[in-house]
């Protein structure tokens, strides 16, 4: 009893809310609307719906009171009336507290988009003038770093989205510390490239106009030299590594798309002995998705701005290495999986799109699962004299690159998942399942940003009878259409 009287006394507390009014949202080249209100000020905003729109999730641990958000490895928690929030195992005072209203857990922009920014893959600025949240990528300069083995050491590569001052010098503890004039570092999609196989430590640091990439390798560095290059624009650094023994493979596939978005492979899910999934009046996956591969492919091909590849066009049995050969060998811009849900709980319904990354719950393990199952079982190489040699997976060198590959395209597949999303919401009149992260193995082997869609539940009799019909289909086809368009407007250096 006392805990729901102090519950009582915590709302009270919290300031008189004034008239809602929405504020802009400007994501991935598009405008949204999301509830807000202001209060001596203060704008508040619906985080859950941003949440909706940007990807993550909100679970209540005590409904109108305390509240959870999930994204990535990152994870905030809010209790309503206070102004104080966790940030992982830190803690931060917003100076405003959260507010609950109408099943909404709304937070205030001046205060907590700062927070939330340190985080995210992409820039957050909140613009009371004009009450607009703009979230985008191009904001930085500084968009990435790799790490590679090359036979006479490594080659370490800081990518620009122009060419910038920069200045290099190696510091006590083996530190190599890159520092770029008029810089703006995406900190978090840098830092996610940490390689415990040759640093130790990343580290980034960004003073006003200038960022900073700091580097703890694990060999010495005694010979090195830098310099700029173009086509995509990145400061190269090569480390020489006098000890260094050639391996018998030290070549690497050409990976990632060009600077045009013009390649799309389709992938239907399942076919020939593999039915997929079965619904309840045993209508099969493998003809659904190919259903709706061929409508997405017919839009594409009409449209004749994009070349389309199909890993099948037919009834045909085809193993997941496969389908990532026919990606990788056509060097791809996008990779798009298609597939119907299922469930042993027949009320279950709603469409997932899901991008490569580890599971964050149950419910998307699950769904992994199921999809990995046909690679579990078919594991054994193709016998017939027809089929094509399949590439060796098992190569350590192919392995390094796989680990680099998993995370090198997870911002761009995290986006293209959000455009699919936004516009399955628009065009498809059944329960969103939202934006979710599996580790697939189709997916992880394709050098592109990839994406799986679970278009519908086959186990459930009103989504069975809805993703059998021709207009569904064009339905779901016609949605990612415009998300490839909308990814193609933002993503393709003209």
């Amino acid at each position: 009893m006392r805990k729901y009287i102090a519950l009582i006394f915590l709302l009270f507390l919290i300031p008189t809310i004034s008239e809602a009014k929405d504020v802009k949202l400007l994501i991935s080249g598009s405008e949204e609307k999301v509830d807000s209100f202001k209060e001596k000020e203060i704008h508040y905003v619906s985080f859950s719906e941003i949440v909706e729109l940007v990807g993550g999730t909100l679970d209540w641990k005590i409904l109108g009171h305390s509240i959870q958000y999930l994204e990535d490895t990152n994870r905030f928690e809010f209790v309503i009336g206070s102004p104080y929030i966790k940030r992982n195992d830190s803690l931060f005072n917003m100076t405003y507290p959260s507010v609950y209203k109408k099943g909404k857990l709304f937070l205030p922009a001046e205060t907590f988009l700062r927070f939330w920014d340190e985080v995210i893959f992409q820039k957050i600025v909140w613009e009371p003038e004009t009450e607009t949240i703009r979230i985008n990528s191009e904001y930085f300069n500084v968009t990435d770093i790799s790490c590679t083995q090359k036979a006479n050491g490594l080659l370490l590569e800081i990518f620009l989205t122009s060419a910038l001052a920069y200045d290099i010098f190696v510091t006590e503890g083996n530190w190599i510390n890159i520092s770029i004039r008029d810089g703006m570092l995406n900190r978090s999609q840098i830092q996610s490239r940490m390689n415990s196989k040759y640093m130790y430590k990343l580290k980034t640091h960004q003073q006003n106009t200038t960022g900073q990439v700091s580097l703890r390798l694990k060999r010495k560095i005694n010979k090195w030299h830098h310099e700029l290059q173009n086509n995509p624009p990145r400061i190269q650094i090569s480390i020489a590594d006098i000890d260094f023994e050639m391996d018998t493979i030290d070549s690497q596939p050409t990976i990632g798309p060009d600077n045009k978005i013009d390649v799309i492979v389709i992938d239907a899910g399942h076919g020939g002995d593999d039915y997929g999934a079965i619904g309840q009046k045993n209508a099969r996956e493998k003809n659904i998705s190919l259903g709706i591969a061929k409508e997405l492919a017919k839009l594409i091909r009409k449209d004749k701005q994009f070349k389309v590849i199909m890993t099948r066009d037919r009834d045909k049995t085809i193993s997941l290495e496969k389908r990532a050969q026919i990606a990788n060998e056509s060097a791809c811009d996008l990779f798009i999986s298609i597939h119907a849900n299922a469930s042993p709980k027949k009320h279950v319904r709603g469409w997932n799109v899901f991008f490569l990354a580890q599971a964050k719950n149950d419910s998307a393990r699950s769904v992994a699962q199921f999809e990995n199952s046909a690679f579990l079982r078919d594991r054994e190489p193709e016998n017939s004299a027809e089929s094509t040699p399949m590439i060796d997976f098992n190569d350590p060198i192919l392995g390094i690159i796989n680990e680099m590959i998993m995370t090198e395209f997870q911002t761009e597949s995290h986006d293209f998942a959000i455009m699919v999303d936004r516009e399955f919401r628009r065009e498809l009149k059944i329960p969103s399942r939202g934006v979710d992260q599996a580790g697939f193995f189709v997916l992880n082997k394709v050098y592109a940003p990839s994406v799986l869609l679970e278009t519908g539940f086959i186990t459930n009799k009103k989504e069975e009878k809805l993703l059998k019909s021709k207009k569904y289909q064009k339905q779901v086809a016609k949605a990612v259409y415009k998300a490839i368009k909308r990814f193609r407007s933002k993503y393709e250096s003209n």
